[in-house]
């Protein structure tokens, strides 16, 4: 018997004849993931290349490639003949800090589609501060700790030094040279002598006149011990600005208020200065008004403000301190100063995971809060991208609906609704990311172009 015939006649005897048969997926997709070096933030990476086959007897037709996120795209895909292959050239960036996950999608004539590549960069600062807090416990009043050290590496590319920097009853020595070169380290002793009891939040810092990202900080805590009369009281002792968002040009202020708590005695102050990070050349945090200057007479006031604006690179912790300088035998007196720059956007939950769904039919929806933590700009709008057909996006679910294109007020969350249609058995990941306006220009993202900027929430399911 012909081998041919011999196949299918034994295929109709048999129900396991479907799993010798050839597939009939004609598209082939190479590599399944890619993954690019660390790199410094809002620098472009070298580009990298996924390549489509048609594996199939008859034309395939490319109709959309996208990809999410940092992420941006070059191809040459259209109609691909049988046995030939295109080619689509990725390159990532990012202005936020940390990991980016993104999703390639190629929609094609195949009933397989869409087609999906996992993508993952990692923006790092152009320094990097370890530990990035060094804690020194108790240590007697008028007494030098043991030094601790703080690793300054530098990332990507060299590293011009400008000021390093400590608060008040905080001193450091340090190896570093005016310029870093790139991939190495140098070393920052620094020393705790405190000069009151109790606790004492000071900071680190270290700067560059060259970098786009000038300043960055780390926090140093210790506690004096033992006894000492002061004739100086501050309150509070530190001050939190709380979380505020990338991009917030509101400038925040708190206020501390200084007491000569004696009765016979003036109080000279010195000085008053400040330590934080320096993102763009502007400090985090400046001395807004000050009268605490010259003479305080006994039992007499006098106030600093201090006021904190948001950096605009990325997501940090942003510690500070203010020193002030005076005749009190515990001086120098110091504030620790804090803030954390959060996303312009949180979403709850931050992903989304579906239960195994049977291939080809659609799952209940689950809905995400997206709320705004922006507080200067009267509205930002949101252009919602999905990034993979298997899940869609409904503006118009839950409690308070989005909408299709959201725009919000500070302070403002509304909802959306996601659903799950697998196309095929196996694990599926997908992601809904928003181009932020005024970041990133709605225009230029529906063009192609990428959003550093971008916010994503990620989706996980699979099919069955």
């Amino acid at each position: 018997m012909n081998v041919g015939i011999r196949t299918i006649y034994t295929c109709v005897l048999s129900s396991l004849c479907l799993l010798a048969l050839p597939s009939t997926a004609q598209v082939s997709i190479a590599p399944a993931s890619l993954t690019f070096q660390p790199q410094l933030v809002n620098s472009t990476s070298a580009t990298q290349t996924v390549t489509v086959t048609n594996v199939g007897v008859s034309p395939l037709t490319i109709s959309s490639v996208a990809a999410s996120g940092g992420f941006s795209i070059a191809n040459n895909c259209s109609t691909v003949l049988p046995g030939a292959s295109c080619t689509i050239d990725l390159a990532y960036i990012s202005g936020l800090l940390g990991a980016t996950k993104g999703i390639l999608t190629v929609a094609d004539s195949d009933k397989s589609s869409p087609q999906l590549v996992n993508l993952s960069g990692t923006a790092v600062p152009p320094i990097t501060l370890s530990p990035s807090l060094l804690s020194f416990g108790g240590v007697a009043v008028g007494t030098t700790s043991p030094p601790k050290t703080i690793k300054v590496t530098a990332n990507g590319s060299a590293f011009s030094i400008g000021a390093i920097t400590t608060s008040g009853n905080y001193s450091q020595t340090n190896n570093c040279p005016a310029t870093l070169p790139a991939k190495q380290s140098c070393t920052v002793s620094l020393s705790f002598v405190p000069t009151n009891v109790g606790a004492v939040n000071g900071a680190f810092a270290i700067g560059s006149p060259k970098a786009p990202v000038t300043g960055f900080s780390a926090s140093l805590t210790g506690s004096g011990t033992g006894s000492v009369v002061s004739q100086v009281s501050i309150q509070p002792k530190q001050l939190n600005f709380g979380k505020v968002s990338s991009f917030d040009l509101t400038k925040r202020t708190k206020t501390i208020t200084l007491t000569n708590v004696s009765s016979t005695l003036s109080l000279t102050i010195q000085s008053v200065s400040v330590t934080g990070p320096i993102p763009s050349g502007t400090p985090d945090y400046q001395i807004a008004s000050n009268t605490c200057k010259g003479i305080v007479a006994p039992a007499g006031k006098c106030q600093i403000t201090v006021s904190q604006q948001a950096s605009f690179y990325f997501p940090v912790s942003a510690p500070g301190a203010i020193t002030i300088v005076d005749s009190d035998v515990t001086s120098p007196q110091v504030i620790g100063l804090s803030a954390a720059v959060v996303a312009e956007m949180t979403f709850t939950p931050s992903m989304l995971v579906f239960s195994p769904q049977t291939v080809g039919t659609t799952s209940a929806t689950q809905i995400v809060t997206l709320s705004s933590n922006l507080v200067d700009f009267a509205g930002i709008s949101l252009a919602p991208l999905t990034v993979s057909g298997d899940f869609v996006v409904d503006g118009s679910a839950g409690s308070n609906p989005c909408g299709n294109s959201p725009a919000f007020n500070p302070g403002e969350s509304c909802t959306l609704g996601v659903s799950f249609t697998p196309n095929k058995p196996g694990g599926i990941n997908g992601e809904v990311s928003f181009t932020m306006y005024p970041e990133c220009d709605p225009e230029l993202v529906a063009s192609g172009k990428p959003c550093p900027q971008s916010q994503i929430f990620a989706l996980k399911g699979t099919g069955q």
